[in-house]
């Protein structure tokens, strides 16, 4: 059970004294004191409960409630008042929380209604593994009626149920390698365990280092309190770590060391602490050729391949790109607040004929991007951004250079597909950065290697 709470709270006394005793019953507690930090904070780390003050000086609770369910409907929140009026409780409950506090309360009750929280959540999280055992539901998101789908789910079912077992997922950029680990966790006992995700190319290797491990008080300068690392909070679940193959050398024994034993030190610590955890791993990057490389290790590259799936690209489940568009189209006017746009015939010969060099993903903006273009409510060929009137195009002396090259090397594979990527994106370096998943400036420089005068072309 995750044992993180996060207090939103702007009353300096409060915080201290809620910190202090919520640490003494074993949470680990982070603070926020004002809605926005706190949404922050709630962005970068899954907590068990959130205590919310209804009165902030940044933005009302209520606001810090709605913005909190875009990101993640199955927050806890528990509001906390001065002001006990029955409209207010009513109204924070219709927003989605939990239940509510008045305040001055009594610390013991707090504590009690965090159990009954923290408890509640439990029971539901293992009655919706029981339901999506019985019924063989994936995680929400993974849609398809191509045979490549059905035995891509076939294999994340057998491997879901291999309890322990270490899972690496491979493929390209945006082929929803995040929606089949979660599939793996929803599917498998551990359903109604800790749910945990670390991005390995997100942090600096020390970081990352602290965000896997945690550490004692005192390990480094600004280490002025023991921390616990997202190991611990991921103890009996999932931890997701994505993009493997960014790892450091450093950390891969490290990790491997807790694939094979289960134990790790906190930085700065000497206890060993145990832990019970799947590891699942995924990345967009060739891991064999790495191995042969030296660039990752090839024990580490064999712990994590024991239950291996390998994701398909868009355009080799062609018959899965109108079933996608009509699921994410619907997803787009749910968020929008609009009636589902009805699609003019001539689109789907177009989606169907464009490559997807940026997959799934690409094929989500793209829907959610025509549904707030759509005219009259209805989806014509000038909203796709791709061979549409208007379309920025490629300069052309790139653009001739986007089909498969005869050069096989590393070097002349990877131009041609940052190339194909910027083409398919209609020259719009940005668009194309993030179906790469690097930076704007790593592009630019890209562009600058392979022809100096096209980079300077801004999209």
């Amino acid at each position: 059970m995750n044992d993180a709470i996060l207090i939103i709270e702007d009353d300096e006394t409060l915080r201290f004294t809620l910190t202090g005793f919520l640490t003494r019953k074993g949470y680990r507690v982070e603070f926020a004191e004002c809605g926005l930090d706190g949404l922050e904070r709630a962005r970068e780390m899954r907590f068990g409960l959130i205590l919310l003050d209804l009165r902030l000086p940044d933005i009302p609770g209520l606001e810090v409630i709605a913005r909190l369910r875009e990101f993640d409907d199955d927050a806890l929140v528990v509001t906390m008042t001065a002001y006990p009026e029955v409209r207010t409780a009513v109204a924070a409950l219709k927003a989605g929380a939990y239940d509510y506090i008045n305040k001055p309360f009594d610390l013991d009750d707090l504590d009690s209604l965090i159990r009954r929280a923290l408890e509640t959540r439990q029971l539901r999280r293992e009655v919706e593994w029981r339901r999506a055992q019985a019924a063989g539901d994936a995680a929400p998101g993974l849609v398809g009626d191509s045979e490549a789908f059905r035995e891509l789910l076939a294999t994340t079912r057998k491997i879901a149920a291999a309890g322990h077992v270490p899972a690496l997922i491979l493929g390209e950029s945006g082929t929803g390698k995040e929606h089949i680990a979660q599939s793996i966790h929803r599917l498998s006992s551990r359903a109604s365990g800790p749910w945990v995700t670390l991005n390995c190319s997100a942090l600096p290797e020390g970081l990352l280092e602290s965000e896997m491990f945690g550490h004692e008080k005192g390990a480094f300068t600004d280490a002025r309190q023991a921390k616990k690392g997202l190991l611990e909070l991921a103890d009996g679940g999932t931890l997701f770590l994505d993009e493997i193959g960014d790892l450091s050398p450093a950390l891969q024994p490290k990790l491997l060391r807790v694939l094979e034993t289960q134990t790790f030190r906190r930085l700065g610590g000497s206890k060993e602490i145990r832990v019970d955890v799947r590891f699942v791993a995924a990345t967009h990057r060739n891991l064999p050729e790495m191995v042969r490389s030296g660039t990752f290790r090839e024990d580490l590259f064999y712990r994590l391949n024991v239950g291996s799936i390998s994701v398909p690209p868009l355009r080799h489940r062609k018959e899965d790109i109108l079933p996608l568009a009509r699921h994410f189209l619907g997803q787009a006017a749910l968020h929008l607040g609009i009636p589902i746009p009805s699609v003019d015939p001539a689109v789907g010969p177009r989606l169907l004929a464009y490559r997807w060099p940026g997959n799934i993903r690409e094929l989500r903006n793209v829907m959610e991007r025509a549904a707030i273009l759509a005219s009259d409510g209805t989806i014509t060929v000038a909203q796709l951004p791709f061979g549409a009137p208007g379309a920025s195009p490629m300069p052309s002396q790139l653009a001739a250079e986007t089909a498969a090259p005869e050069d096989l090397s590393l070097a002349a594979v990877e131009r041609a597909h940052i190339l194909r990527v910027l083409s398919g994106a209609g020259g719009n370096k940005t668009r194309a950065a993030e179906l790469l998943g690097i930076t704007r400036l790593t592009l630019r420089n890209k562009l600058r290697e392979f022809d100096p005068g096209a980079a300077s072309q801004e999209a």
